[in-house]
């Protein structure tokens, strides 16, 4: 197996290196998965029995890389999957900060697998010097590759656009010192609701006007959720502590967000840059 990827392009390095901070805000660690088209970034739910994804990150090779090349664990399979740390990840490539006029990505064999990352960076005009991390690596066997397929889920009752994540983010931190759990809610005329129930206070956040993608009719509840009287809503309730990670973790800007929900059973949120990258987070309904 051989992987050696470049990027020298400023602003795709800082893409780069804003996407794994936002991993190692989701997990310890994540599966790096290397593709002729594509590099993905999966994190799964940190609990025992079959593996679930919380995280699905896309990024496109020709975006990113002037120079790649891959050589998987087979011609027939032309991929390798790595378990890689993802603090280890952003503290190395928190050097991409300063001016740095290239990054290099690769494979390694240092007594044990690594990934090997080089920056050049600039101290003058003319001087110039080189930092290298080595970040262990293990190399996930094909037979476990299946416990890492992407997800698909066809039957969202609605999918709506979110409002501003900075809006949002400051008065859901704020339910989560009251609440463990957050009750997702929209409505076919683009209405989202966010909502917190305690002993003591229901407390909601309406977000009005949003532009609604797609939304299913019939075997979606019905009850009071607005000033205007009943109105047919999809709703599903999640960890509050998930969402504010979402929130909290994802430091891209000029993105394209929606909120997608199954009635009763999962929140799916959606992050994209045409052309540049792609992030859904799972967030499934919490058990009673």
């Amino acid at each position: 197996m051989k992987f050696r990827a470049v990027i020298t392009d400023t602003p795709a390095m800082r893409d780069f290196m804003n996407i794994a901070l936002s991993l190692s805000k989701f997990s310890k660690d994540c599966i790096m998965r290397i593709t002729t088209r594509k590099l993905y970034f999966i994190v799964s739910e940190e609990e025992s029995g079959p593996r679930r994804p919380l995280v699905w990150c896309e990024l496109p090779v020709n975006f990113y890389f002037k120079e790649y090349h891959l050589a998987g664990v087979s011609d027939e399979y032309n991929e390798i999957y790595l378990e890689v740390s993802t603090v280890l990840l952003a503290r190395s490539l928190a050097m991409l900060k300063q001016t740095v006029k290239s990054f290099k990505i690769k494979l390694t064999n240092k007594d044990s697998p690594c990934i090997t990352i080089e920056m050049e960076l600039m101290a003058g005009e003319i001087i110039s010097r080189q930092i290298v991390h080595d970040i262990p690596v293990e190399v996930i066997s094909r037979k476990h590759w299946s416990d890492y397929e992407e997800p698909r889920f066809n039957d969202f009752h609605v999918s709506i656009q979110m409002p501003s994540l900075k809006a949002l983010k400051n008065i859901v931190e704020r339910m989560k010192n009251m609440s463990h759990s957050l009750t997702v809610s929209a409505n076919k005329y683009g209405r989202l609701t966010f909502q917190i129930k305690t002993n003591v206070v229901t407390l909601s956040s309406h977000f009005t006007d949003l532009s609604v993608h797609s939304f299913a009719v019939g075997q979606i509840s019905t009850f009071n959720d607005c000033e205007d009287g009943n109105s047919e809503v999809v709703s599903s309730t999640v960890d509050i502590k998930k969402f504010v990670m979402f929130l909290s973790g994802l430091q891209i800007s000029n993105c394209r967000t929606l909120c997608s929900i199954v009635s009763g059973k999962m929140v799916k949120l959606f992050m994209e840059q045409p052309g540049a990258l792609s992030i859904q987070i799972f967030l499934t309904e919490l058990s009673v």
